[in-house]
């Protein structure tokens, strides 16, 4: 009899072995049991697949750079300046004016040996100018007058009559807005403009690429850390059967089935969380790249073709880091520009001190013709005009330099106190050094920004040791609770409680790497070397 309850005991133990080691095979899920989730065999369907956008990093920026509105709208700024420059360019364009006018008149004269006693008078008027301003500060105008004057007056000599005046004269500033530098100054300001607005633009271009290449990275986090979930919550759900395989052998109290349960769906909740992640990092990326969201690229979802990866290409000193941001940074290098802008005004303003002295000169030519009338004079004697001909004999008499006048002399203007100009250069000086204070501010700013970068990017190296580390620890934690939970030394609370640790780790590890190329990044943003690094070079107006 005593034989009997030792086989039996024996026989139970080991079927309780076998429970706990095999609990799938002897006890098979029932209908009302959730599948367990394959999501790396279900990314490889066919079907899903053709609902799929791929995307590498590099399509990414490539994408970001032809498709982004932002970028678009802000290329428009450097060739609206371009445009300015031409403006400027364009004061010292000679300029050439042609016009030609009829007119009639019939006055009453009170002379009373007038004859006729009511005059006419016709008149053509054919003239052409050109007038033009040099960089030195001298302005030119040359005046070609014509004119054939037909009169019904007895004593005209000339009947009709030409006339023909050919006139220059100049201007030249000997102090006040006198030298190429001074005149120019418009001209210089607008092409350092259109640096300014390159160097913006440069700026706008580094940053959007950056967003996008973090928004990538973003995305590529959130679809692995769904990964980890979804893999958590598997193990959460293959512990509810062994628990709940044992509690129908009646080898474990029912309420640790509720502890299972529980923990099955909280990490349900954080599946729909991660998954939820996933759409808003899509969202933001198509937005980047101005997908559609109605579009067909718009309706797919993206798969990133990229794996971060661990390197530190960034191996120079602090100070050599900040030297090279210093000679890349364009909004250092914009602010400078601003800087010799106001420098330029200043020795404008200063200028504009003196005194106006201008030297003036006029040299013109003139000659006249018509048909020559005969008039008797007071004694009956008739006379005629030796300057009868035609119009060609008019330009004749103007080209012999015989019939000339001219002029030279001094003109001083100068506006008693010249409060208006002392108070401009004041300004400018104080703008200029507001200037060098804003300056020496964004230094001040890249050199903490570039330390701060490049020590977050040691900092992200040894975390992702570090949790590596820790994640190959959690991993042996949970394997070694899972024997003790099989042979009944532990409880579902404690595997649980590990494998929810596993999980964090795994994430914790995967957002280390991803943190590190989102260092890296950053890094090229702040030392201005991200379109170097992607070798991509921004077209710009290069201006003589």
């Amino acid at each position: 009899m005593r034989f009997w309850p030792s086989v039996m005991s024996q026989l139970f133990s080991c079927v309780l072995l076998i429970l706990m080691v095999f609990p799938g095979k002897v006890f098979p899920q029932t209908q009302n049991t959730l599948p367990v989730k394959e999501p790396r065999l279900l990314l490889k369907s066919k079907a899903l697949n053709n609902q799929n956008l791929p995307l590498s990093l590099m399509d990414t920026i490539e994408q970001t750079l032809k498709n982004n509105v932002q970028i678009t709208v802000l290329g428009y700024q450097s060739k609206v300046n371009a445009q300015k420059v031409i403006e400027e360019e364009s004061v010292f364009d000679p300029s050439v004016s042609v016009d030609f006018t009829a007119d009639e008149r019939a006055n009453q004269v009170s002379s009373a040996f007038a004859s006729p006693d009511v005059t006419e008078n016709r008149n053509l008027n054919w003239n052409l100018g050109l007038e033009q301003k040099l960089p030195l500060g001298l302005e030119y105008d040359i005046s070609f007058d014509n004119t054939r004057n037909e009169t019904n007056s007895l004593f005209a000599g000339l009947n009709p009559q030409y006339n023909s005046e050919l006139e220059l004269s100049m201007t030249q500033p000997l102090l006040k807005n006198f030298g190429v530098d001074v005149n120019r100054t418009n001209l210089y300001i607008s092409k350092n403009n259109v640096t300014i607005s390159d160097l913006d633009f440069a700026k706008e271009v580094i940053d959007i690429i950056s967003e996008a290449e973090t928004i990538y990275w973003d995305l590529v986090f959130s679809i692995e850390d769904l990964r980890v979930k979804e893999k958590s919550l598997d193990r959460a759900r293959d512990l509810e059967r062994q628990v709940k395989a044992q509690v129908d052998v009646g080898t474990m109290a029912p309420l640790e089935i509720l502890q299972a349960k529980s923990e099955v769906a909280s990490r349900e909740e954080f599946v729909i969380v991660a998954k939820d992640l996933i759409q808003d990092n899509e969202d933001n990326l198509k937005n980047v790249l101005n997908i559609g969201f109605d579009s067909p690229d718009g309706r797919k979802k993206i798969k990133p073709l990229d794996r971060p990866k661990i390197y530190n290409q960034f191996q120079m000193s602090n100070d050599e880091a900040v030297k090279e941001a210093l000679t890349l940074r364009p909004d250092y290098l914009a602010k400078k520009m601003e800087l010799e802008n106001k420098n330029i005004e200043i020795k404008f303003n200063q200028n504009q001190l003196y005194p106006s002295l201008d030297l003036v000169a006029t040299l013109g030519l003139n000659g006249i013709a018509g048909d020559a009338q005969s008039i008797s004079t007071f004694g009956g004697t008739p006379g005629q005009s030796r300057f009868g001909g035609d119009y060609g004999d008019t330009l004749g008499n103007l080209f012999d330099t015989e019939y000339y006048q001219w002029e030279v002399g001094l003109k001083l203007k100068y506006p008693i106190g010249n409060r208006s100009a002392k108070s401009r250069l004041t300004s400018s000086r104080l703008e200029s050094e507001k200037l060098l204070f804003d300056l020496k501010d964004i230094e001040k700013n890249i050199v903490v920004e570039v330390r701060e970068a490049l020590r977050q990017l040691k900092t992200d190296l040894k975390r992702i040791e570090a949790a590596r580390a820790a994640r190959k620890f959690a991993e042996e934690k949970l394997k070694a609770e899972e024997k003790k939970f099989k042979v009944g030394l532990s409880t579902s609370f404690n595997v649980l409680e590990f494998q929810e640790d596993l999980a964090e780790e795994q994430s914790n590890e995967i957002k280390a790497i991803i943190d590190f190329n989102k260092s890296i990044i950053r890094t090229r943003q702040v030392m201005a070397s991200t379109l170097k690094d992607h070798n991509i070079e921004l077209s710009t107006r290069s201006i003589k």
